[in-house]
């Protein structure tokens, strides 16, 4: 558990770093879809990045770092300029439908991930995989897409 909390406490400082500057962003979770620790995985390649040690920062699509090179850059002052240029934030709301936490449970199959459908040569129901939502139950919640954009 060791591990899970210091990867936690990453987390929270550069969680609270960047509310300190008032940037918008963007939080991932890895364990709340597959498509994001693949997409995690890609970037990471092509920074020849081998060790996944969380978090890790993008702006724009370019490799900020992890907590130790945010906090460098942070004491250094460099952080404020390269933020600078970003979209501020006024408040951060908390969304009323998801917590924050960016994710629903399905509203099809209701997190069970599976869609009941007839088997129209036979009078049996099989069991198959939801199309609306990720291996996990789970769709991307409509009030924080909406409120990003």
């Amino acid at each position: 558990m060791s591990v899970v909390r210091e990867t936690s406490e990453r987390c929270k400082s550069v969680r609270h770093l960047l509310q300190n500057h008032m940037v918008r962003y963007e939080e991932r979770d890895l364990y709340m879809s597959r498509e994001i620790q693949q997409e995690l995985n890609y970037r990471l390649k092509q920074e020849g990045i081998s060790e996944l040690r969380l978090p890790h920062v993008f702006a724009d699509g370019i490799h900020l770092g992890g907590s130790e090179e945010l906090e460098k850059m942070n004491e250094a002052g460099e952080l404020r300029a390269l933020l600078n240029n970003y979209q501020k934030i006024q408040v951060r709301i908390m969304c009323e439908r998801c917590g924050g936490y960016r994710f629903v449970p399905c509203d099809v199959c209701h997190g069970s991930k599976r869609s009941l459908l007839r088997n129209h040569f036979t009078e049996e129901f099989c069991a198959l995989r939801c199309m609306h939502c990720n291996e996990s139950g789970l769709k991307r919640c409509d009030l924080c897409r909406d409120q990003q954009e």
